[in-house]
């Protein structure tokens, strides 16, 4: 077996594990439709700035609830600590209009770092940019903090509420040696968890999501992934999953160099 097949075997073999473990037991399903565009730049060696613009409809309805539709928008910075390690630092604001009656606006900082398990290479500028990673298969694992303030329009006061997140990524190019290069195709998953810290009035703040999906890279100025995202929701950790996610993404990202 060629190390392109072995390592295709491995990642799908990842992806199955990956979809058993969030597989939902008997619970309401909705269908949803997201998209992203976000815009990076690079500053120095070690940092980047990014905006991402984030819409989400729901689509498919379960019977007896609402519809609802979001608009995210997350300024960020990324430091590039170590060949092991990124600092990240997120400000995520949406607007979701829930209900007929009800609208809300959340304000989320989150701290983070993003532990890269097969090591990259630091950017040394000022013509390269980005990590390169070292290895063919690309693991990482991102865990964040976030503090997130929610306002709803028939409410007077505000929820605050603290929750940990942790993603384990996966990514392994298809036609070209590593993701980093010029008019690879990769394959990407992750699985994530949410867990809130304290004990929110929100329901389903407890999630797991599953993402899977194809990328292509055709320079260092653009990224393009569609995914399939199957989350499952629940109210507390005590709770069974209540609530199955299935979702489309598109993702395009612009990289001004």
């Amino acid at each position: 077996m060629s190390p392109r097949t072995c390592a295709l075997t491995i990642t799908l073999r990842i992806l199955a594990l990956l979809m058993i473990a969030a597989a939902p037991a008997a619970s309401q399903a909705n269908g949803q439709l997201w998209g992203s565009f976000s815009l990076s730049r690079p500053s120095g060696k070690s940092l980047v700035y990014d905006i991402e613009i984030e819409p989400k409809l729901l689509v498919v309805v379960p019977d007896g609830k609402p519809e609802w539709a979001t608009l995210d928008v997350t300024p960020s910075v990324d430091f590039a600590a170590k060949h092991w390690l990124d600092v990240i630092g997120e400000l995520a604001t949406g607007y979701t209009k829930q209900t007929d009656d009800v609208n809300s606006v959340e304000v989320t900082p989150r701290l983070g770092v993003r532990l890269h398990v097969t090591t990259a290479d630091l950017p040394t500028g000022p013509i390269r940019r980005e990590r390169v990673p070292r290895h063919r298969i690309v693991v990482r694992d991102l865990v964040r903090v976030e503090a997130r303030n929610l306002f709803y329009s028939n409410e007077a006061s505000a929820e605050s509420t603290v929750r940990f997140r942790n993603r384990l990524e996966f990514q392994v190019p298809l036609n070209r040696d590593k993701v980093s290069d010029d008019g690879v195709r990769y394959l990407l998953a992750d699985w994530e968890w949410f867990i809130p810290l304290s004990d929110p009035t929100e329901r389903f703040a407890n999630r797991q999501r599953v993402r899977a999906g194809v990328g292509y890279r055709p320079n260092a100025h653009w990224r393009i992934e569609g995914l399939y995202i199957l989350g499952r929701s629940r109210d507390t950790t005590a709770d069974g999953f209540q609530t199955t996610d299935h979702i489309v993404s598109l993702r395009v990202k612009r990289v001004l160099q």
